[in-house]
Protein backbone atom coordinates (compact mmCIF):
# COMPACT_ATOMS: atom_id res chain seq x y z
CA UNK A 1 0.00 0.00 0.00
CA UNK A 2 1.58 3.18 -0.87
CA UNK A 3 0.55 6.87 0.38
CA UNK A 4 1.21 10.35 -1.20
CA UNK A 5 1.28 13.47 1.41
CA UNK A 6 1.64 16.78 1.92
CA UNK A 7 0.98 19.27 4.62
CA UNK A 8 -1.62 21.98 4.56
CA UNK A 9 -3.07 24.87 6.75
CA UNK A 10 -6.29 24.33 8.19
CA UNK A 11 -7.39 28.19 8.92
CA UNK A 12 -11.04 28.01 9.28
CA UNK A 13 -10.77 26.78 12.87
CA UNK A 14 -10.44 30.27 15.04
CA UNK A 15 -12.66 31.87 12.68
CA UNK A 16 -15.72 29.44 13.45
CA UNK A 17 -14.90 29.63 17.32
CA UNK A 18 -15.14 33.72 16.99
CA UNK A 19 -18.71 33.41 15.28
CA UNK A 20 -20.30 31.26 18.02
CA UNK A 21 -19.16 33.46 20.89
CA UNK A 22 -19.55 36.31 18.76
CA UNK A 23 -23.67 37.19 19.11
CA UNK A 24 -23.19 37.97 22.89
CA UNK A 25 -20.24 40.58 21.96
CA UNK A 26 -22.18 41.93 18.70
CA UNK A 27 -25.16 43.33 21.49
CA UNK A 28 -22.64 45.27 23.15
CA UNK A 29 -22.98 46.38 27.12
CA UNK A 30 -23.12 45.11 30.29
CA UNK A 31 -26.98 45.69 30.16
CA UNK A 32 -26.88 43.05 27.53
CA UNK A 33 -29.48 39.99 27.76
CA UNK A 34 -29.27 36.54 27.01
CA UNK A 35 -32.94 37.02 25.26
CA UNK A 36 -31.67 40.00 23.23
CA UNK A 37 -28.42 37.96 22.25
CA UNK A 38 -30.95 35.50 21.46
CA UNK A 39 -33.23 37.65 19.55
CA UNK A 40 -30.78 39.04 17.19
CA UNK A 41 -30.24 35.57 15.83
CA UNK A 42 -32.09 36.18 13.26
CA UNK A 43 -33.41 32.88 11.06
CA UNK A 44 -33.41 34.23 7.58
CA UNK A 45 -29.89 35.40 8.13
CA UNK A 46 -28.27 32.21 9.06
CA UNK A 47 -30.46 30.71 5.92
CA UNK A 48 -29.05 33.16 3.79
CA UNK A 49 -25.57 32.71 5.57
CA UNK A 50 -25.39 28.79 4.79
CA UNK A 51 -26.78 28.67 1.77
CA UNK A 52 -23.82 30.67 0.74
CA UNK A 53 -21.07 28.25 2.20
CA UNK A 54 -23.06 26.07 0.50
CA UNK A 55 -22.93 27.23 -3.05
CA UNK A 56 -21.15 25.54 -5.39
CA UNK A 57 -18.30 28.75 -5.75
CA UNK A 58 -17.07 27.46 -2.53
CA UNK A 59 -15.74 24.43 -4.09
CA UNK A 60 -16.65 22.10 -1.46
CA UNK A 61 -14.51 24.36 1.30
CA UNK A 62 -11.61 21.49 1.28
CA UNK A 63 -8.96 22.55 3.68
CA UNK A 64 -6.08 24.05 1.40
CA UNK A 65 -7.57 24.55 -2.03
CA UNK A 66 -9.20 27.61 -3.24
CA UNK A 67 -12.57 26.88 -1.90
CA UNK A 68 -11.08 27.36 1.98
CA UNK A 69 -9.46 31.10 0.94
CA UNK A 70 -12.97 31.76 -0.53
CA UNK A 71 -14.79 30.88 2.78
CA UNK A 72 -12.21 32.36 5.22
CA UNK A 73 -12.46 35.83 3.01
CA UNK A 74 -16.10 35.27 3.01
CA UNK A 75 -16.47 34.49 6.70
CA UNK A 76 -13.84 37.93 7.17
CA UNK A 77 -15.76 40.03 5.56
CA UNK A 78 -19.11 38.88 7.50
CA UNK A 79 -17.17 38.91 10.51
CA UNK A 80 -15.95 42.81 9.93
CA UNK A 81 -19.79 44.10 8.73
CA UNK A 82 -20.88 43.23 12.29
CA UNK A 83 -18.25 45.24 13.89
CA UNK A 84 -16.30 42.46 15.33
CA UNK A 85 -12.66 43.06 16.16
CA UNK A 86 -10.01 40.11 15.18
CA UNK A 87 -9.06 37.95 17.78
CA UNK A 88 -5.66 37.07 17.14
CA UNK A 89 -3.65 39.77 17.35
CA UNK A 90 -4.60 41.52 13.71
CA UNK A 91 -5.79 38.69 12.38
CA UNK A 92 -9.12 36.48 12.59
CA UNK A 93 -7.59 33.50 11.81
CA UNK A 94 -5.21 30.90 13.05
CA UNK A 95 -3.28 28.52 10.84
CA UNK A 96 -3.42 24.95 12.30
CA UNK A 97 -1.13 22.52 10.71
CA UNK A 98 -2.23 19.25 8.69
CA UNK A 99 -1.41 16.98 6.80
CA UNK A 100 -3.21 15.30 3.71
CA UNK A 101 -2.65 11.51 2.40
CA UNK A 102 -4.25 9.99 -0.66
CA UNK A 103 -4.26 5.97 -0.92
CA UNK A 104 -3.02 5.35 -4.33
CA UNK A 105 -6.20 3.92 -5.66
CA UNK A 106 -3.44 0.94 -7.55
CA UNK A 107 -3.27 -0.44 -3.79
CA UNK A 108 -3.67 -4.04 -3.58
CA UNK A 109 -4.14 -6.51 -1.34
CA UNK A 110 -3.42 -10.43 -1.62
CA UNK A 111 -4.01 -13.16 0.73
CA UNK A 112 -2.64 -17.41 0.02
CA UNK A 113 -3.09 -19.46 2.17
CA UNK A 114 -3.32 -24.08 2.16
CA UNK A 115 -6.69 -23.24 0.10
CA UNK A 116 -5.14 -20.90 -2.13
CA UNK A 117 -4.52 -17.19 -3.36
CA UNK A 118 -6.79 -14.42 -3.92
CA UNK A 119 -6.62 -11.12 -5.50
CA UNK A 120 -8.88 -8.45 -3.86
CA UNK A 121 -10.51 -5.04 -5.65
CA UNK A 122 -9.58 -1.60 -4.14
CA UNK A 123 -13.01 0.30 -3.65
CA UNK A 124 -15.04 -2.98 -4.47
CA UNK A 125 -13.01 -5.23 -1.66
CA UNK A 126 -11.77 -3.40 0.87
CA UNK A 127 -10.80 0.36 1.72
CA UNK A 128 -7.40 0.96 3.36
CA UNK A 129 -5.34 4.09 4.25
CA UNK A 130 -2.90 4.59 6.29
CA UNK A 131 -1.98 7.37 9.58
CA UNK A 132 1.43 7.05 9.31
CA UNK A 133 3.51 10.01 8.24
CA UNK A 134 5.80 8.22 5.62
CA UNK A 135 5.50 7.63 1.72
CA UNK A 136 4.74 3.89 2.02
CA UNK A 137 3.45 1.32 3.58
CA UNK A 138 3.97 -2.49 2.71
CA UNK A 139 2.32 -5.42 5.19
CA UNK A 140 4.30 -8.54 3.78
CA UNK A 141 3.62 -11.97 5.07
CA UNK A 142 1.87 -10.56 7.66
CA UNK A 143 -0.41 -13.08 9.42
CA UNK A 144 -3.95 -12.31 9.63
CA UNK A 145 -5.49 -13.36 12.63
CA UNK A 146 -9.50 -12.85 13.74
CA UNK A 147 -10.07 -11.27 17.05
CA UNK A 148 -14.04 -11.56 17.31
CA UNK A 149 -14.86 -7.61 17.90
CA UNK A 150 -11.21 -6.90 18.70
CA UNK A 151 -12.42 -5.38 22.27
CA UNK A 152 -11.02 -5.49 25.58
CA UNK A 153 -13.53 -4.04 28.30
CA UNK A 154 -12.81 -4.98 31.55
CA UNK A 155 -16.12 -3.39 32.54
CA UNK A 156 -17.96 -5.56 30.44
CA UNK A 157 -15.58 -9.08 31.13
CA UNK A 158 -14.50 -8.76 27.60
CA UNK A 159 -10.91 -9.68 25.98
CA UNK A 160 -11.26 -10.68 22.55
CA UNK A 161 -7.20 -10.44 22.49
CA UNK A 162 -6.93 -13.10 25.57
CA UNK A 163 -4.35 -15.42 25.17
CA UNK A 164 -3.40 -13.81 21.71
CA UNK A 165 -0.04 -12.41 20.87
CA UNK A 166 -1.07 -10.29 17.26
CA UNK A 167 2.62 -8.38 17.31
CA UNK A 168 3.11 -7.87 13.48
CA UNK A 169 0.23 -9.19 12.67
CA UNK A 170 -2.89 -8.18 10.71
CA UNK A 171 -5.97 -8.42 12.93
CA UNK A 172 -9.37 -8.39 11.30
CA UNK A 173 -12.43 -7.85 13.59
CA UNK A 174 -16.24 -7.14 13.33
CA UNK A 175 -17.79 -3.92 13.29
CA UNK A 176 -19.80 -2.79 16.57
CA UNK A 177 -19.96 -4.60 19.47
CA UNK A 178 -21.84 -8.26 20.93
CA UNK A 179 -24.75 -5.64 22.41
CA UNK A 180 -26.02 -5.00 19.08
CA UNK A 181 -25.84 -9.08 18.16
CA UNK A 182 -28.03 -10.54 21.11
CA UNK A 183 -30.09 -7.47 21.57
CA UNK A 184 -29.79 -7.92 25.39
CA UNK A 185 -29.56 -4.55 26.98
CA UNK A 186 -27.60 -6.30 29.82
CA UNK A 187 -24.85 -6.77 27.23
CA UNK A 188 -22.87 -3.47 26.37
CA UNK A 189 -25.65 -0.97 25.71
CA UNK A 190 -28.00 -3.38 23.82
CA UNK A 191 -28.41 -2.53 20.18
CA UNK A 192 -26.87 1.06 21.10
CA UNK A 193 -23.12 1.30 20.10
CA UNK A 194 -21.07 1.87 22.63
CA UNK A 195 -17.35 3.43 21.78
CA UNK A 196 -15.95 0.09 21.62
CA UNK A 197 -18.16 -0.83 18.56
CA UNK A 198 -16.51 2.13 16.68
CA UNK A 199 -13.72 1.64 14.26
CA UNK A 200 -11.84 4.15 15.77
CA UNK A 201 -11.74 2.50 18.83
CA UNK A 202 -10.70 -0.90 17.47
CA UNK A 203 -7.98 0.31 15.27
CA UNK A 204 -6.70 2.12 18.43
CA UNK A 205 -6.52 -1.05 20.46
CA UNK A 206 -5.22 -2.77 17.16
CA UNK A 207 -2.00 -0.81 18.14
CA UNK A 208 -2.02 -1.02 21.97
CA UNK A 209 -1.68 -4.95 20.94
CA UNK A 210 1.14 -4.39 18.86
CA UNK A 211 -0.35 -5.04 15.76
CA UNK A 212 0.56 -4.23 12.02
CA UNK A 213 -2.65 -3.96 10.69
CA UNK A 214 -6.15 -3.72 11.64
CA UNK A 215 -8.93 -4.69 9.27
CA UNK A 216 -12.90 -3.86 9.98
CA UNK A 217 -15.39 -6.48 8.31
CA UNK A 218 -18.22 -4.29 7.11
CA UNK A 219 -22.07 -5.12 7.35
CA UNK A 220 -24.42 -2.61 6.73
CA UNK A 221 -27.13 -3.48 9.83
CA UNK A 222 -24.25 -3.21 12.65
CA UNK A 223 -22.39 -0.33 10.71
CA UNK A 224 -25.35 1.76 10.43
CA UNK A 225 -24.36 2.69 6.86
CA UNK A 226 -23.54 0.98 3.33
CA UNK A 227 -20.43 0.29 1.94
CA UNK A 228 -20.70 3.29 -0.42
CA UNK A 229 -20.20 4.95 2.37
CA UNK A 230 -17.56 3.80 3.59
CA UNK A 231 -15.51 4.25 -0.35
CA UNK A 232 -16.77 8.07 -0.29
CA UNK A 233 -15.46 8.51 2.92
CA UNK A 234 -11.94 7.09 2.60
CA UNK A 235 -11.21 8.13 -1.07
CA UNK A 236 -9.09 11.19 -1.61
CA UNK A 237 -7.18 13.05 0.32
CA UNK A 238 -7.37 12.65 4.14
CA UNK A 239 -6.42 15.35 6.79
CA UNK A 240 -5.41 14.97 10.21
CA UNK A 241 -3.32 16.59 12.44
CA UNK A 242 0.40 16.92 12.42
CA UNK A 243 1.40 14.52 15.64
CA UNK A 244 5.04 14.71 16.76
CA UNK A 245 5.18 10.90 16.40
CA UNK A 246 4.68 11.32 12.70
CA UNK A 247 1.88 9.00 13.78
CA UNK A 248 4.27 5.68 13.92
CA UNK A 249 2.30 4.49 17.25
CA UNK A 250 -0.70 3.56 15.12
CA UNK A 251 -0.99 0.50 12.82
CA UNK A 252 0.86 0.54 9.37
CA UNK A 253 -2.56 -0.25 7.47
CA UNK A 254 -5.88 0.76 8.75
CA UNK A 255 -8.98 -0.30 6.67
CA UNK A 256 -12.07 -1.82 5.99
CA UNK A 257 -13.27 -5.06 4.45
CA UNK A 258 -16.83 -5.96 2.36
CA UNK A 259 -18.97 -8.41 3.73
CA UNK A 260 -18.43 -10.12 0.69
CA UNK A 261 -14.02 -10.23 0.66
CA UNK A 262 -14.48 -11.38 4.80
CA UNK A 263 -16.40 -14.43 4.37
CA UNK A 264 -14.09 -18.09 3.70
CA UNK A 265 -12.67 -16.17 0.71
CA UNK A 266 -10.33 -15.35 3.18
CA UNK A 267 -10.66 -18.30 5.46
CA UNK A 268 -12.06 -16.61 8.49
CA UNK A 269 -14.11 -19.42 9.12
CA UNK A 270 -12.61 -23.19 8.16
CA UNK A 271 -16.06 -24.69 8.19
CA UNK A 272 -17.31 -22.20 5.59
CA UNK A 273 -19.52 -20.30 8.08
CA UNK A 274 -20.96 -16.83 7.21
CA UNK A 275 -19.47 -13.63 9.07
CA UNK A 276 -23.36 -13.44 10.79
CA UNK A 277 -22.43 -16.95 11.85
CA UNK A 278 -19.20 -15.20 13.09
CA UNK A 279 -20.75 -12.72 14.71
CA UNK A 280 -22.85 -14.78 16.55
CA UNK A 281 -20.38 -16.92 18.05
CA UNK A 282 -18.42 -13.85 18.71
CA UNK A 283 -21.42 -12.20 21.09
CA UNK A 284 -19.98 -14.47 23.95
CA UNK A 285 -16.79 -14.55 25.09
CA UNK A 286 -16.88 -18.09 25.87
CA UNK A 287 -18.57 -18.46 22.60
CA UNK A 288 -15.47 -16.78 20.77
CA UNK A 289 -12.65 -18.83 22.30
CA UNK A 290 -14.67 -22.10 21.57
CA UNK A 291 -14.76 -21.43 18.10
CA UNK A 292 -11.30 -20.78 18.57
CA UNK A 293 -10.52 -24.12 19.37
CA UNK A 294 -12.73 -25.81 17.60
CA UNK A 295 -12.07 -24.84 14.13
CA UNK A 296 -9.38 -22.36 14.55
CA UNK A 297 -11.65 -19.53 13.22
CA UNK A 298 -9.58 -16.76 14.60
CA UNK A 299 -6.91 -18.17 12.20
CA UNK A 300 -6.62 -17.02 8.36
CA UNK A 301 -3.93 -18.89 6.86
Amino acid sequence: MSSRFGSGLLRATLLLSLLSASVFAACGGETASTDTALASIDAGGLSSRIEVLSSDAFEGRLPGSAGEQKTIDYLESQFRAIGLEPGNGDSFVQSVPLVSMTVDPGTTLKVSGQSGAAAYAYGDDFMVWTKRVIDRVDLVDSELVFVGYGIVAPEYGRDDYQGLDVTGKTVVMLVNDPGYTTGDPQVFNGRAMTYYGRWTYKYEEAARQGAAGALVIHETGPAGYPWDVVRGSWSGAQFDLVAEDANLSRVAVEGWLTEGSGRPRLGIAADGGRVTRLRARSAWPDGLHRARERDRAHHIP
